[in-house]
């Protein structure tokens, strides 16, 4: 691997951890390629991961295809700002960025107001 590479590793692990230290209901953030091929992550320490490896692949390259295929009708609709999935255990939200994408899951017990305020934090440090 280059220089080039693992300094770019780096800088990715460090905005993962920025993220995550936005709010103390960020539980994990990951960044992937737009092929759903993960670059970096972290997790909020204390904290069991929810899907085991194969789930998280699964995960992470469904979300860079619902980017990669709403492309092809940005000029109708408009580019697509972010995906928010809300299940029992943990509210999902991804957002693509410079090719990039970032999925992060936040604490399920929040209010709706809370949840949109760390949602505009995160839009806020992506520079949206």
């Amino acid at each position: 691997m280059s220089s080039k590479n693992i300094d770019r590793i780096i800088e990715l692990r460090e905005s993962c951890k920025k993220l995550l230290e936005l709010s103390l209901n960020i539980r994990y953030v990951c960044i992937t390629n737009e092929f759903g091929r993960t670059l970096a992550g972290k997790m909020k320490s204390g904290l069991v991961p929810l899907l085991r490896p194969e789930e998280a692949r699964n995960e992470f390259f469904l979300h860079s295809m619902i980017f990669n295929i709403r492309k092809n009708y940005e000029d109708s609709i408009g580019p697509t700002e972010l995906i928010l999935l809300q299940s029992s255990k943990v509210n999902i939200v991804s957002f693509m960025r410079n090719g990039l994408i970032y999925y992060l899951t936040i604490d399920r017990d929040i209010s709706s107001d809370e949840l949109h305020g760390i949602i505009r934090k995160i839009q806020e440090k992506l520079k949206f």
